[in-house]
């Protein structure tokens, strides 16, 4: 498996003399990211890969290893909504990789890569396409085995639960603490069209005002996705 990184052990000052050389050449830019990247995963590599991608907006590569390093990065913001936000920017990148042909010797492991950021931000469902895509490159990679493994098996504890509070709504349709429990399961889910449809349900249920105040902020918040972290455990109505 590619790591996204150099495998030479190349300094990054070799590089600032052809930077200086060549301060139109994006390879030169790269270049030097790649080596700054190796370097401890240095984040100014990103200002490199950056500077490389504006003279090329082309560069399948630079787009992966810019994704690469932004999704090693990403887990170690002290700030949740800032690590968020950079796993989204590193699948923006992996994104443009796969789009712009990126060689096949890096695409399983773009898709890979892409596959752990979709995991980390809960999108267990884009998760396990992005292992199926690295398993059909690579059939016998482990870490796509075990991404997919894990993604669907979390997948399921939520859809197990999903199954439980259907069953109850079913015997029960004003049942307004379920409703409420799967809309919220569903939004963090990013399965926004259900939670809404659960959310309008109660609307219509309750004269409670404290209910009809909380959802109509989740309905105010439904395409905020950081929102729906605090619902992560609502499986079990």
């Amino acid at each position: 498996m590619q790591t996204g990184t150099r495998s030479d052990t190349s300094e990054p000052a070799e590089y600032d003399e052809a930077v200086r050389l060549n301060p139109n050449s994006a390879e030169a830019y790269f270049n030097r990211g790649k080596a700054r990247a190796t370097q401890d995963q240095d984040p100014s590599a990103i200002l490199d890969y950056d500077e490389a991608l504006r003279l090329n907006p082309n560069f399948a590569e630079a787009y992966f290893h810019r994704g690469c390093l932004k999704d090693f990065l990403a887990p170690r913001e002290s700030i949740l909504a800032v690590s968020r936000a950079s796993f989204r920017c590193a699948i923006a990148d992996f994104d443009e990789a796969i789009r712009l042909g990126l060689e096949l010797s890096l695409l399983s492991h773009a898709y890979y890569r892409r596959g752990l950021a979709n995991y980390n931000l809960d999108q267990y469902e884009a998760a396990i396409l992005d292992f199926d895509a690295a398993l059909s490159l690579d059939p016998s990679d482990s870490e796509s085995i075990d991404g997919r493994k894990d993604a669907e098996g979390t997948l399921n504890f939520y859809e197990g639960g999903i199954a439980r509070m259907d069953g109850r709504i079913k015997q029960n349709p004003d049942d307004i603490r379920t409703l409420k429990i799967r809309g919220e399961t569903q939004g963090f889910l990013g399965r926004m069209q259900e939670a809404k449809s659960d959310f309008q349900i109660i609307l219509k249920l309750t004269m409670d005002t404290d209910v009809i105040t909380e959802i109509e902020r989740h309905l105010q918040e439904l395409d905020n996705p950081d929102y729906w972290q605090q619902y992560s455990w609502r499986t079990e109505g």
